[in-house]
C-alpha cells in the first residue's frame, strides 16, 4: 500500500505541477496580449493641438495633428469674449461690434472652416479662423486676440478619446459628442 500511497502522492504533485505550469502559461498569454494591445493602440494616437500663429502673413487659429493616427474629431467650437460663433453671420456681426461698420470686414477677407466631426490625417493641419493682415484685421486682432477661445474633443480609431482646448495639452475623455 505504500507504493500505491507513493504513487498517489506523485500524480498529485504532478497535476499540481501542471496546474501551475497552466496558470503560468496563462498569465504570460495575457500580459502579452495586454502588451499588443497597448502597441496597436500607440500606433494609431492622434494628438491634436489647437494654437493662435502669429506671421508676417496674418493671424490664424489652427488645427493640427501631430500623432502618428488619423484624429476622428467631435464637436470644435470656436468663441470669442466667450460667445460662440456658430456661423458666418455670427463672426460677422463679431467684427462689425468691434470695428463698427465703416470698417468691418466679412468673409471675402477672412477664412473660417468648422472641423466638427471631420477626420485630420497625421500631419495635416485645419486653418479654424484666419486672416491676412491689413490695418482693419489687424485692429480686430489686437483688440481680439487674447480673447478668443477654441476647443474640442477627438477620438483615435480606437474610440479612445480626448479634449482639448487652445495652446492647452489634450486631457482624456470618455467621448466625444
Amino acid at each position: 500500500m505504500s507504493q500505491q500511497a507513493g504513487a498517489n502522492r506523485n500524480g498529485i504533485i504532478l497535476s499540481i505541477v501542471a496546474i501551475v505550469i497552466s496558470m503560468s502559461a496563462l498569465g504570460v498569454s495575457v500580459f502579452e496580449v495586454t502588451s499588443l494591445q497597448d502597441q496597436q493602440k500607440a500606433s494609431v494616437w492622434p494628438y491634436l493641438e489647437i494654437s493662435r500663429n502669429y506671421s508676417g502673413q496674418g493671424f490664424e487659429i489652427r488645427v493640427a495633428n501631430k500623432g502618428i493616427g488619423p484624429a476622428l474629431v467631435g464637436d470644435v467650437e470656436i468663441s470669442l469674449r466667450g460667445k460662440t460663433i456658430n456661423s458666418s453671420n455670427d463672426l460677422d456681426q463679431i467684427i462689425i461690434d468691434t470695428l463698427g461698420p465703416e470698417r468691418a470686414f466679412s468673409y471675402d477677407t477672412y477664412r473660417a472652416r468648422d472641423v466638427s466631426q471631420q477626420v485630420i490625417a497625421p500631419g495635416e493641419t485645419a486653418i479654424l479662423f484666419g486672416v491676412p493682415w491689413t490695418a482693419d484685421t489687424r485692429e480686430f486682432v489686437n483688440v481680439t486676440a487674447s480673447t478668443i477661445e477654441a476647443g474640442g474633443c477627438f477620438c483615435s480609431v480606437y474610440d479612445d478619446c480626448w479634449s482639448v482646448k487652445i495652446e492647452d495639452i489634450p486631457v482624456p475623455t470618455e467621448a466625444c459628442r
